[in-house]
């Protein structure tokens, strides 16, 4: 039994380039850790869909996604401002941004520009720009992804991708509300009685 035999072959990144996309979701993904920072935060992740590009998944073509995620912040030197300033082609106030609906980008449809890492395993959103004037949006059949975790629906978290489900679990939100309560109570073994076994054979009994 070889490992490569067992080991689930890892999905090709995304060839780098400029991609139209839809966006099929956003998630509020809570508080979380960043290692990097060494500190909490709340983040959102957009989710794409790439126009044409497919890939196979359990011997079926399924759309081809993308995501990046961004701290929740007004401030103008923050990611998420200028990455909405530039994919909706405006720019905010401070009060007018404020008061942006994330969940509005979900059905918006833009250019990625996609890189990979450093050792070429995974395809990054590098930058985001309106589509090009008389180019028309994709259409796609997914269901838009919506998740708020101040609107907290059991039904519709167990609805969620099981990779998204992974990541909401991280939060501090989940682990102080929805983390299951329940302590496990472990009694350790007594000790083990002495084994009567047949006198001079040094057998186990049966």
């Amino acid at each position: 039994m070889k490992i490569k035999d067992r080991a689930k072959p890892k999905t090709p990144p995304v060839e780098p380039g400029v991609y139209i996309a839809i966006c099929i979701g956003v998630v509020d993904l809570g508080e979380q850790y960043s290692e990097k920072f060494k500190n909490y935060a709340n983040k959102v992740k957009f989710i794409w869909e790439l126009a044409g590009e497919t890939i196979e998944v359990d011997g079926e073509q399924k759309p081809r996604q993308l995501s990046k995620e961004f701290t929740f912040s007004i401030s103008k030197k923050g990611s998420l401002r200028a990455f909405l300033g530039s994919w909706n082609g405006k720019e905010y106030g401070d009060e007018e941004f404020g008061e942006v609906d994330l969940f509005d980008q979900i059905g918006k449809a833009c250019q990625l520009q996609v890189v990979l890492n450093e050792t070429g395993e995974y395809a990054n959103v590098a930058n985001l720009m309106p589509l090009p004037r008389g180019v028309a949006a994709p259409a796609t059949n997914t269901k838009p992804i919506r998740w708020d975790m101040e609107s907290w629906d059991d039904a519709a978290f167990g609805e969620l991708p099981e990779w998204i489900q992974e990541q909401i679990k991280k939060s501090t939100q989940y682990q102080k509300e929805h983390a299951p309560a329940d302590s496990i109570q472990v009694t350790a073994p007594s000790a083990a009685a002495p084994v009567q076994g047949n006198a001079g054979t040094g057998g186990a009994p049966f």
